[in-house]
């Protein structure tokens, strides 16, 4: 006996959202309670506020990195990397040739891409690495705030061994640039 509201079963499917569907929502101000977001692989992540390390680092990186890179490059704190249509990052910081602008950025251009990690390390660690270098991000570090280690990902591998905040860090693409994050902690 058939039921009255028998209806065939069909599984559940994915709607990768595009970068003009986000902005679509976004200026319909259907996003407004989420705060920051981005967007990985047509997903919407919500991303939680920064705590207090978090944001003391990044402030503090984000000045010295400002004052010390050579005029040949630009970087970005908190912006979209713009990877393709439906994956969208919101990195903390990346490095790229200053001839480009900062929407013109695609992997291949970003020379160093910086995530500062408190409460999203297995993210950045997995999902986020992968991304990264699907899309041919030349070098990208992830630091640990809570183990005070850097996760380096790049030309030595993904990932490289993690290191120690004391450790004396140069990016591929700046060798004559060194940084200590234990100078900023």
């Amino acid at each position: 006996m058939n039921a009255p509201f028998a209806r065939p079963v069909v599984a559940p499917e994915r709607h990768r959202f595009n970068q003009a569907e986000v902005q679509a929502m976004a200026a319909a101000g259907l996003l407004d309670q989420m705060g920051a977001f981005e967007v990985l692989d047509g997903d919407i992540i919500h991303m939680p506020s920064e705590g207090g390390p978090h944001l003391d680092l990044k402030a503090a990186l984000n000045l010295w990195l400002a004052r010390t890179l050579p005029a040949s490059f630009s970087l970005v704190c908190d912006g979209t990397l713009f990877l393709d249509e439906t994956n969208l990052p919101e990195p903390d910081f990346y490095l790229f040739d200053a001839a480009l602008r900062p929407s013109q950025v695609r992997g291949p251009d970003v020379k160093l891409l910086i995530e500062l990690s408190d409460t999203s390390l297995r993210h950045d660690l997995q999902r986020k690495a992968d991304l990264y270098r699907a899309f041919d991000v030349q070098e990208y570090w992830v630091a640990d705030l809570n183990a005070h280690v850097v996760h380096r990902h790049g030309a030595a591998g993904w990932p490289a061994p993690a290191v120690p905040f004391a450790t004396a860090l140069a990016p591929a693409a700046l060798p004559g640039l060194s940084i200590r994050l234990a100078d900023f902690v």
